[in-house]
């Protein structure tokens, strides 16, 4: 394996309007205007730095936190850093995360005037009763208007992020939030099942969640009903029209190196994995960032399992390409026992997961991975 210069940059901005219960991003809500000034300046000088160590990029990813929460003018001020300091490809894909009650025809503008070409709306439910349950503030009404903007705008990309598996929620109630999105024309789909992260105020309320008879009948409607509007699943939580899937996201998963900005932002050189502090201060302090280093075949063995939460697996000449190793050498072993239980596929150039692997993929990952030293 060798280092390689990043051809992905995320870029992490941690404010929000309000902070959702489940959440457990950086971020602080609501934004300060002098905190967000001190965040742009800090931003900048980490973006200076990891330029020097990037290609022309191939896609640029503003998540959150919600980035549209800093307002048009900072938010206009953000994307303009990046043009400034980066190179992009003709054809790059940039993706900024929002909330539909967030994209008023001044944010729209700002957004299309910076090249951005995919945006994607946080709903996660319209029901009002599942939102109270989220702590979820963010009003999903102006949706279909704000779909519209974008579109008006010249921005087509468009995708919607869900959560199902919440509390109190039916099967009748997450069918209707997939039809509510689909019915948006949407071509991407971001179907997140629901996880009690450590730490949120969701988690120490302990609610019941659905079983998981429940879980799977939801994960079968979604990939059904999907289907019906063109939608295809190509990873564990994502589905898409031919041609629209996350290239960002894509890109990461098959191993392609990154730099991420931002607190919590975690970058790749094709070797070593590391992530800058999650507290704001201490970012803004330019506390150390933490380091992940493991021997070379642990971490062919992370690629490998990360590339696995795709529909389509892994080409074995590209992850060989990518990491230097052969994938069935890597793991023989669990490999073999992973296809003999149905988990994987092996077929001629290519290892996939199943259906059922797919659905059961952190096990699988589990089984691939290997000791860090």
């Amino acid at each position: 394996m060798v280092v390689r210069p990043a051809q992905r940059l995320y870029i992490h901005v941690p404010f929000c309007r309000a902070r959702c219960a489940y959440c457990a991003f950086a971020s602080e809500a609501p934004p300060v205007s002098a905190r967000v000034e001190r965040y742009l300046q800090t931003l900048e000088a980490e973006l200076v730095e990891a330029a020097r160590g990037a290609a022309v990029l191939e896609s640029v990813f503003v998540g959150g936190g919600t980035p549209t929460a800093i307002g048009p003018a900072a938010l206009a001020r953000l994307l303009g850093l990046v043009r400034a300091h980066f190179a992009l490809s003709p054809g790059a894909e940039w993706t900024v995360e929002t909330n539909p009650d967030l994209l008023a025809p001044e944010m729209v503008a700002v957004l299309a005037g910076a090249g951005v070409n995919r945006v994607s709306i946080g709903i996660q439910s319209f029901d009002a009763g599942l939102r109270r349950a989220l702590g979820r503030h963010a009003d999903p009404t102006p949706a279909p208007a704000a779909v519209a903007a974008l579109r008006a705008a010249g921005i087509h990309r468009v995708t919607v992020d869900l959560i199902y598996q919440v509390p109190g929620q039916t099967l009748e109630l997450w069918r209707r939030d997939l039809q509510q999105a689909l019915d948006l024309g949407v071509r991407h789909l971001s179907a997140y099942a629901l996880t009690l992260e450590e730490g949120t105020h969701l988690a120490a309320a302990a609610p019941d969640l659905p079983d998981e008879d429940a879980f799977l009948a939801m994960w079968e409607a979604t990939t059904a009903l999907a289907a019906a509007y063109g939608l295809h699943r190509y990873e564990i939580s994502n589905l898409a029209c031919p041609g629209e899937a996350c290239r960002h996201n894509l890109g990461i998963w098959y191993g392609d190196p990154y730099a991420g900005c931002g607190p919590a932002a975690a970058s790749f050189n094709g070797c070593r994995r590391w992530t800058q502090p999650a507290r704001l201060d201490a970012w803004l302090c330019r506390d150390p960032p933490l380091v992940d280093d493991i021997p070379p075949p642990a971490r062919a063995a992370e690629i490998l399992a990360f590339g696995l939460r795709t529909t389509e697996g892994w080409d074995l000449a590209r992850f060989r390409r990518v990491t230097g190793f052969e994938a069935v050498a890597l793991c023989p072993e669990a490999i073999a026992e992973l296809v003999g239980e149905g988990l994987l596929v092996s077929l001629p150039g290519r290892l996939r997961p199943s259906a059922r692997g797919l659905l059961l993929h952190d096990g699988v990952a589990e089984r691939l991975l290997l000791p860090p030293t």
